[in-house]
């Protein structure tokens, strides 16, 4: 941002009452957190003039970084998923109940239109054409070879489940991305609702302020909150008129549950608030690995750290016209398919093109560069095929490393504690290489880099541990169930948390 420009209208930490009983810190709503979800609901909401929402962000980085415990072990269609929430018991939660917000929020800007996106919301999605790479297009026939089809769109409600199809992206015509930030609150209207919407960036919530009302109901009267930067120890507080929204994701938001004495009694601050089993618990992460080739350096993204004049061509070639190798998406393409569906093999198997009994439950995508992590040596260019596990049955925790709201929580994923996801992974990285072997056999110039020894068990199992890594899809710590369901749930279908008035939670 110049420094000349207008800067984004951000609300002061002291513009909240530090005791709660000035008027000043005295909202309708209370946004906790700004990510994917805070963005969008504090633009919904300050859509009424008449109301007083205040989003809170983490930090002015935007993001906050997760340590994660030592790990020892280590898009299907969207209308299917969402009925299967349905079909579980979660009341409005059909696709058809839901697809009217997500097309109210999507603005799909290529051509020709597609009936089953919306073309007037606020974040910006297209088609990005053809993929950049060959070994893309390669891919896609290696996978129609083996009984997985294409699509354009993958969340075309007429393309099979187990599919090879092509992402669409969030990036606007000038060739930058539309992140929810930039969608929902960019700095216009950020500045033409600032007498209702205030942003206070900086600020770590310390605890919901909860009282009992005249029924000895536990209610949620708003937010105390610090600097994050930890610079004092003073405590502010915003008091909400109607409800306190959490938003923080699925790790600080049990979190801020926790240090409120909402979760596990054993594990709560106290005093105990409300007793809530499943809060910080089940957490799910898509974890994932990668098999790798050597290809010609031209075939992938490592061509610019090679090759120092392609690098400033292309950083030219983008600036100039929002075109070439640093608009292309790491990925652009996602290979679905149910793991029921891969035999021994690694050899896909006949399936019906939409039997719910086949959703996926394994996602391979083709990445055009080293996906190890840390990377291991290579020579000239790389190809990977991630193999990703989508319906994890292993489960996590979050909890609370101390009392202090500044002390990031200890999170352990867990990965690989439930056997069952070994047998998964075997096959998803069988399939893989056979794709890899079906592009060799179409003329695709490329060796083994990183493979597990063999096609063994026990070959395979090692190889996944060594190579597991995170995709950050944390999710499930507030899991959506009733409160006595045989694995509890922490909020209703309305996203009320249970036992605790006014106060929602969209923090996964």
């Amino acid at each position: 941002m110049s420094p000349f420009s207008t800067p984004y209208p951000v609300t002061e930490l002291d513009a909240a009452s530090v005791d709660g009983s000035a008027e000043k810190g005295h909202y309708d709503y209370i946004v906790v957190g700004g990510g994917t979800a805070g963005c969008a609901l504090a633009n919904r909401l300050s859509e009424d003039p008449n109301v007083k929402p205040q989003p809170e962000h983490g930090d002015r980085k935007r993001s906050w970084w997760w340590f994660v415990d030592q790990q020892h072990a280590i898009h299907p269609r969207l209308s299917s998923e969402y009925d299967l929430w349905s079909k579980n018991g979660r009341k409005g939660w059909s696709f058809s109940e839901v697809e009217d917000y997500f097309k109210k929020s999507e603005r799909f800007i290529s051509t020709p239109e597609r009936k089953d996106h919306g073309t007037s919301g606020e974040w910006i999605v297209r088609d990005m054409g053809e993929p950049y790479f060959s070994t893309a297009h390669s891919c896609a026939d290696a996978c129609g070879a083996l009984g997985l089809p294409y699509t354009n769109d993958l969340n075309d409600p007429n393309a099979p489940f187990n599919v090879c199809g092509k992402f669409d992206c969030i990036i606007d015509r000038g060739g930058r991305r539309s992140s929810t930030f930039t969608a929902f609150l960019p700095q216009a209207l950020a500045t033409e609702r600032k007498s209702h919407l205030h942003i206070c960036t900086g600020a770590a919530v310390s605890a919901l302020d909860i009282e009992k009302d005249e029924n000895n109901s536990q209610v949620v009267k708003g937010v105390s909150f610090q600097a994050a930067t930890g610079i004092d120890d003073k405590i502010y507080h915003a008091i909400a008129r109607r409800e306190v929204i959490l938003c923080a994701g699925a790790i600080a938001t049990p979190q801020i549950l926790l240090l409120s004495g909402i979760g596990p009694s054993d594990k709560v601050k106290k005093p105990l608030k409300k007793e809530l089993p499943a809060v910080g618990e089940n957490l799910q992460d898509h974890m994932a690995m990668g098999i790798m080739y050597n290809v010609p350096t031209a075939e992938s993204l490592h061509i610019v750290q090679k090759s120092r004049l392609r690098a400033i061509a292309e950083i030219l070639r983008y600036i100039a016209f929002g075109k070439g190798l640093f608009l292309s998406p790491v990925t652009q393409l996602s290979i679905l398919v149910n793991s029921n569906l891969i035999d021994d093999s690694g050899h896909v198997i006949a399936s019906k093109p939409t039997d719910p009994a086949e959703l996926p439950d394994l996602e391979l995508m083709p990445i055009h560069f080293n996906y190890s992590d840390p990377p291991i040596p290579f020579k000239d260019g790389v190809f990977s095929l991630k193999v990703g596990l989508m319906r994890p049955a292993s489960r996590g925790t979050v909890s609370l490393a101390s009392a202090s709201p500044l002390d990031r929580p200890a999170c352990d994923l867990a990965f690989l504690s439930d056997p069952a996801d070994f047998a998964v992974m075997r096959k998803g990285i069988k399939l893989a290489k056979r794709i890899g072997e079906k592009m060799r056999e179409q003329g695709v110039n490329m060796t083994d880099l990183y493979m597990p020894e063999s096609e063994a068990d026990a070959d395979l199992d090692e190889f996944v541990r060594k190579a597991a890594r995170t995709t950050y899809h944390y999710g499930c710590t507030c899991r959506m169930a009733p409160e006595n369901d045989p694995r509890p749930g922490v909020v209703d279908d309305e996203l009320r948390v249970h036992g605790i008035s006014e106060l929602a939670d969209c923090g996964l």
